[in-house]
């Protein structure tokens, strides 16, 4: 499950309402939108959001081993369901941050067979008009 969770990095379900920006709700639509790429099984339409130059600050981690990971995930898990809450953003011009706890399960048939949460630390980007994740930290939940 630790393989979901350089892909749902960030990755997340959300309601968005009348009084958020635009900026604001374009990124948590796209945050929702890598979320469904996961479960979809559909890696490209989630990489495409991840910056060329991705890093995790923590240590070695870039788009190319978000790639493998989720090609792992895949493998692993027959149904993966992504569960995510954006608990924060912050948009300044071109640049913006997010909050994110995720729940991730999966297995092979109809009930789950394992489950992970994570909480991510993003940081964002305009490029071209569009949210691309550069940055994030994550840490395991219990």
């Amino acid at each position: 499950m630790r393989a979901i969770a350089a892909g749902v990095l960030i990755a997340a379900g959300l309601l968005g309402g009348c009084s958020r920006s635009d900026p604001e709700q374009q990124l948590r639509s796209t945050i929702a939108a890598m979320a469904r790429a996961v479960e979809q099984r559909e890696p490209a339409n989630f990489l495409d959001v991840v910056a060329d130059d991705f890093a995790r600050e923590s240590g070695a981690f870039g788009k190319q081993d978000a790639k493998r990971v989720l090609a792992g995930a895949y493998v692993r898990n027959e149904k993966i369901t992504v569960s995510a809450v954006v608990t924060e953003v912050r948009v300044d011009g071109d640049r913006a941050s997010a909050k994110v706890k995720v729940f991730a399960t999966g297995g092979a048939g109809l009930l789950p067979e394992r489950g992970q949460t994570w909480d991510f630390d993003s940081a964002w980007r305009r490029e071209s008009g569009r949210w691309k994740v550069f940055n994030a930290e994550w840490s395991e939940g219990l």
